[in-house]
């Protein structure tokens, strides 16, 4: 985890895709958060785990979408400059919704 940004686990965050994270597991999230998923999403149909936390105040949410975990791929919610620092440049997928 970056000393840069303070990570808090939080409920539910209302949220939409605006990123992908690609090439990582979920371990590695569990591990780079400093925390397990602390939301099971909709109970596996479409949504199997949830990480809710705020990045030094702002609220953001990663998840996986239709078995997007299988395949290392991620969606989240929050400024993208968290994610480029929490997980590296190279596993932000470039454009909006890459």
């Amino acid at each position: 985890m970056s000393a840069k940004i303070k990570i808090k686990p939080i409920g539910f965050v209302s949220s939409h895709k605006q990123g992908t994270l690609v090439g990582l597991k979920k371990a590695d999230i569990d591990r780079i958060l400093g925390f397990k998923h602390n939301n099971d999403g909709d109970g596996g149909y479409k949504v199997k785990y949830t990480w809710d936390f705020s990045a030094n105040g702002a609220e953001c949410s990663i998840w996986d979408w239709k078995g997007g975990d299988k395949f290392g791929e991620w969606s989240f919610y929050g400024p993208r400059e968290v994610f480029c620092t929490l997980f590296g440049d190279e596993h932000v997928a470039a454009g909006l919704y890459a």
